[in-house]
């Protein structure tokens, strides 16, 4: 049985807007100094050493340097790619994610702005908590007209994830925007809150069976 309830259970008001109050609390969880928030590129890296680079080996540089921090999931994404989530996101710009947490799971709510892809738990979100995010990663366009890709840069926040499942979340929000029936369910927490029914979504997106797929993959 799920550890928390259905996601829109704290909102019978969602459908009359309410939903535009937590976007704007993503605002000020990405101002300056807060991790997974950082703004340009080169807060993190020389961009004029990456432009001399192929496109092969600026991604082979940019995983290389992430690949031992325990707080950094890094990663790249193709231009199409980007601009198909960059589209969809910006339409609809949240949802949630599953984890497995013993006989049950915990349930994450993303917020997308800008570039950025912020997580917090549903509690924290119900209570309107702008500050307690515990996962967020941009989408660094610096290079994306040189080199058509997007560097990918996320950073946990707090002790509630690990790495592997960092991983796993970044992997689940992309695909949730670029595969067309996963995005449909995007599309109705976002547009037709009323309709989302939580148990028909865990049945038929089947995200914790798509999670367990990404661990062994």
């Amino acid at each position: 049985a799920p550890l928390l309830p259905h996601p829109l259970a704290w909102a019978p008001a969602a459908a009359a807007g309410r939903r535009g109050a937590y976007t704007g609390s993503a605002a000020e969880a990405l101002s300056s100094g807060t991790p997974g928030g950082a703004k340009k590129l080169s807060d993190i890296a020389k961009v004029p050493l990456l432009l001399k680079e192929s496109p092969v080996r600026v991604r082979e540089i940019w995983l290389e340097q992430f690949r031992d921090k325990e707080l950094v999931v890094a990663g790249t994404v193709g231009q199409d790619e980007y601009h198909i989530i960059h589209a969809n996101a910006t339409a609809c710009p949240m949802f949630l994610t599953p984890i497995p947490r013993g006989e049950g799971y915990l349930n994450l709510v993303w917020q997308f702005q800008g570039d950025s892809f912020l997580y917090q738990t549903l509690e924290s979100f119900q209570r309107g908590t702008s500050g307690a995010v515990d996962f967020g990663f941009v989408m660094f366009t610096e290079l994306l007209g040189s080199h058509n890709l997007a560097l990918l840069h996320g950073e946990l926040q707090s002790g509630l994830l690990s790495k592997a499942e960092a991983a796993r979340i970044v992997r689940f929000t992309r695909e949730a925007y670029m595969d067309p029936a996963r995005f449909a369910w995007v599309q109705r927490f976002n547009n037709k809150p009323r309709e989302f029914d939580y148990e028909e979504f865990m049945k038929e997106f089947r995200p914790l069976e798509r999670w367990n797929a990404m661990g062994s993959s």
